[in-house]
């Protein structure tokens, strides 16, 4: 096994590590002298990272004609603007379940990620990011803690979201991943594993007074949070003959997002064009009475494996 020491800074405009072994490759570069990204390849498919709020920009499973994930045309990561698409990391709140005034879905998403370390075997390669607070974070959330998202691209993509708490108080977490699935036209799309869930309206009420029955076809514009029974759902898009099955631990609704029809600049970067190539549905833990509360000392994890499949 080849294991890459950890970069702290990659250098603008230049590859900075390649793993051994002719099938698995883990790379840094500079995109559009806007970010510094991180690539992952091998055998089983490719992914990009953002070190920019740990932000996954794509992965493409080998075999599959099409991306699993959506990205517009227009990105900008330089801390300023709330990016749709890819897999953002919400933390450590999810939605506008932080403190009054504060952005939606946290401020890791803004912030410049460490790498901790860069592993590539045979077929599968390992990247570990890491976030520790500063004083701007504690401007934002005026706790202590560490945080490490391990991202591992293998058969599988499995994302692990780990928290601790090096505090001296308790301090509570309403975490989630926001995947942006691309698909071929989210009507001919359907999402299975959601059958009897209690559910609501995120942006109506907070409590779960209606049941889910059946398979969900997201053909409209929805907000729906969905308390789990089950912690495995499946996503067919008959457009292109895919499935993407998601499975995980530590969170405790699924959240499935689409917008109606937009004009140009409401969502920011995304175009009214883009309206029907996405489908957002995202493992999380919501709302303020549902957060995680971790002692002094306590940590906890939050984990999806991604499984695409024909």
């Amino acid at each position: 096994m080849a294991t890459l020491t950890a970069v702290r800074g990659l250098a603008a405009a230049a590859i900075v590590a390649v793993a051994a072994g002719a099938d698995a490759r883990i790379s840094g570069y500079k995109e559009n002298n806007d970010m510094d990204m991180i690539a992952l390849s091998n055998k089983n498919g490719s992914a990009t990272v953002s070190l920019r709020g740990a932000h996954i920009r794509s992965y493409r499973p080998a075999g599959m004609d099409h991306d699993l994930l959506f990205n517009p045309k227009v990105t900008s990561f330089d801390g300023t603007m709330h990016n749709h698409g890819g897999i953002p990391v919400c933390w450590p709140w999810f939605g506008r379940n932080g403190e009054p005034g504060s952005k939606p879905h946290g401020f890791a998403r803004y912030w410049m990620f460490e790498v901790r370390r860069r592993e590539s075997t045979d077929g599968c390669d390992t990247l570990v990011l890491g976030l520790k607070p500063s004083d701007e974070t504690r401007k934002l959330w005026p706790y202590e803690f560490d945080m490490e998202y391990t991202i591992r691209l293998g058969e599988t993509l499995d994302l692990s979201l780990r928290t601790r708490n090096t505090d001296t108080r308790p301090m509570k977490i309403t975490e989630g991943l926001h995947p942006y699935w691309l698909v071929s036209d989210r009507r001919q799309v359907r999402v299975d594993g959601l059958d009897g869930c209690p559910y609501c309206f995120a942006d109506v009420s907070q409590v779960a007074d209606k049941t889910w029955k059946g398979t969900f076809v997201p053909d409209g514009h929805f907000d729906h949070v969905f308390t789990l029974g089950s912690h495995e759902q499946t996503i067919t898009d008959a457009g292109w003959n895919r499935k993407v099955v998601m499975r995980g631990s530590g969170y405790s609704k699924i959240v499935i997002w689409t917008p109606d029809p937009f004009p140009a600049g409401k969502y920011e970067n995304l175009d009214p064009s883009d309206l029907l190539k996405f489908v957002c549905v995202e493992p999380a833990t919501l709302f303020r009475p549902d957060a995680y509360t971790l002692a002094p000392g306590e940590e906890h994890v939050l984990s999806v494996t991604i499984d695409a499949r024909r």
